[in-house]
């Protein structure tokens, strides 16, 4: 009789090819939950306290500051949605104290704010009985770009560096035919640059120019200098009404609307916000070290005289252009950002008109509760038709559980703020050498939405900014016997695709002894 132990030796299994040993089991839906986790636990809070504390138009009547938030459990269960054709949510509650400025009294009160539709185990959501999910939008990341075009009627290269926020104005320098430097707002008119370093500190054009001194003097002869020359504008508030009639052509120059209208487009928190990502970016192209914190997602004066001795020493090949399509400077808006865009921070800025409104009918000798006051209809609407209509919400495909998947890895360049599939051009659709382990350069449909509509690779990665990773195995050299060999490590590295340029990188086929 043969001896067991070797019948199930020989039953064991045979690995055809490289066994994998280091790779963690993958969750592939994770890039929905975390977003979501994040959503809830610090998202909400934060688009909240924006909009708070809110005042009544006049400022002198009542102020309605924010407390705190909690979620109650949901009303119903999954089956229950499934059967009855309902909604999977939860309520929202904001704890809230509404202020009385003339008597100084104050109330406090728990009010029902909104239903937020909760994520299933699965990834998706449950809207009137149907299944629904989000799909990743891919979008140019908040920073600094700089470009560079050759002039078609006198054949000279123009440099160009862009400034893209979070949300807010777009701001561009470009080095024109006659040396100087300029800049527009939004694509608007033009004004000189040293009008807008102007606007930041009321400096003298002296101490301006201190900041450029370690640049090479021949660009400051040649760049600098001569915009100073051309530069009528001497002091802060001449700069600021300078920008005034270029923003605003035809309008009265009121130095205190001039100070308004530039407090609003650049220095306002809710007007203009490079977020966490922006910053990020701009230090990193850069080279600066400013926090990456709330305090420092608005434009420093700083970053502008960066910019622009970025942008000179391009003349002199000093620095590098950027893609717009490298997946470095392309980030991923997942469900949770979304859902705070497009839902919540929508909703809040209806919501805010109405409780202002509310506000300031209320008869002076009465003081209502802060429920009375609270109006939330607006912002379950914005949520409501943020998950029912929005091109980013579908109804998962559920073919078969791949088809499900699939359908929570999508990648589109459309929705809103996005591009349509018929302005998309071939430079988008296109497959870039940064998507190498990061976007499928396969799977995308044929038609009209070929290289629109993508789907994230098998392992790869979003970082807390959005950007998709890629795993590496590091490499180190090994000297025995007086042979240097290369040998790959168990260390595995999640890296963007901005920071891979640094390394020199080999496809993992590549043969290998024991």
């Amino acid at each position: 009789m043969r001896n067991p132990k070797a019948q199930s030796n020989s039953l064991s299994q045979i690995f055809l090819g490289k066994e994998e040993n280091n790779l963690k089991e993958l969750d592939l839906i994770e890039i929905q939950k975390e977003s979501w986790e994040k959503l809830l636990n610090t998202e909400v809070r934060g688009i909240l306290q924006e909009f708070f504390p809110i005042e009544d138009y006049t400022g002198k009547k009542f102020a309605l500051y924010f407390e705190d938030l909690y979620f109650d459990k949901p009303r119903y269960t999954i089956n229950l949605c499934f059967k009855k054709k309902l909604t999977y949510d939860f309520p929202v509650y904001v704890k809230v104290r509404l202020v009385n400025k003339k008597t100084g009294t104050e109330k406090r009160q728990d009010v029902y704010f909104f239903n937020l539709p909760k994520m299933t185990t699965r990834g998706t959501f449950i809207i009137n009985g149907i299944e629904r999910a989000i799909i990743n939008q891919i979008v140019r990341s908040p920073g600094a770009y700089f470009t560079a075009e050759i002039d078609k009627t006198s054949g000279l290269t123009l440099y160009n560096a862009e400034v893209r926020p979070y949300i807010g104005s777009w701001l561009d320098f470009t080095i024109s035919k006659n040396g100087t430097i300029e800049g527009k707002i939004n694509k608007k008119r033009k004004f000189l640059a040293s009008a807008f370093l102007r606007i930041f500190d009321n400096e003298t054009t002296t101490e301006i120019l201190e900041h450029f001194k370690d640049l090479d003097q021949t660009l400051l002869d040649k760049y600098i200098l001569p915009t100073f020359k051309k530069d009528k504008t001497k002091s802060k508030d001449e700069a600021v009404l300078e920008l005034y009639r270029k923003i605003k052509p035809g309008e009265p120059l009121v130095l205190e609307n001039a100070y308004e209208t530039l407090n609003s487009l650049f220095f306002n928190h809710r007007r203009y916000s490079l977020a966490d990502v922006g910053r990020y970016k701009i230090n990193k192209k850069l080279g600066l070290n400013q926090p990456i914190d709330k305090d420092h997602h608005i434009l420093s004066k700083e970053d502008v005289i960066a910019i622009l001795k970025y942008l000179v020493q391009l003349t002199l090949d000093k620095g590098s252009f950027d893609d717009i399509d490298h997946l470095g400077n392309r980030r991923l808006k997942t469900v949770g950002e979304l859902v705070g865009t497009y839902g919540i921070r929508v909703g809040m800025v209806r919501t805010e008109k109405e409780i202002k409104e509310r506000m300031s009918l209320v008869p002076s000798d009465t003081f209502p509760t802060p429920s009375q006051i609270i109006n939330s209809k607006p912002i379950i609407m914005a949520i409501n038709s943020f998950y029912r209509t929005n091109q980013l919400s579908t109804i998962v495909d559920q073919t078969n559980p791949l088809s499900e998947l699939d359908n929570l890895r999508r990648i589109t360049v459309g929705g809103p703020g996005g591009i349509e599939k018929e302005r998309a051009s071939f430079s988008i659709r296109d497959i870039a050498a940064s998507q190498y382990g990061r976007i499928c350069p396969i799977r995308s449909p044929e038609g009209p939405n070929i290289g629109v509509v993508t789907y994230m690779a098998m392992f790869s990665k979003i970082n807390k900014y959005g950007f998709l990773e890629t795993p590496y195995k590091k490499v180190e050299r090994v000297t025995s016997g007086g042979k240097t060999k290369v040998r790959i490590t168990d260390t595995v590295e999640f890296m963007q695709a901005d920071d891979e340029q640094k390394y020199h990188i080999t496809s993992a086929n590549v043969t290998i002894d024991d």
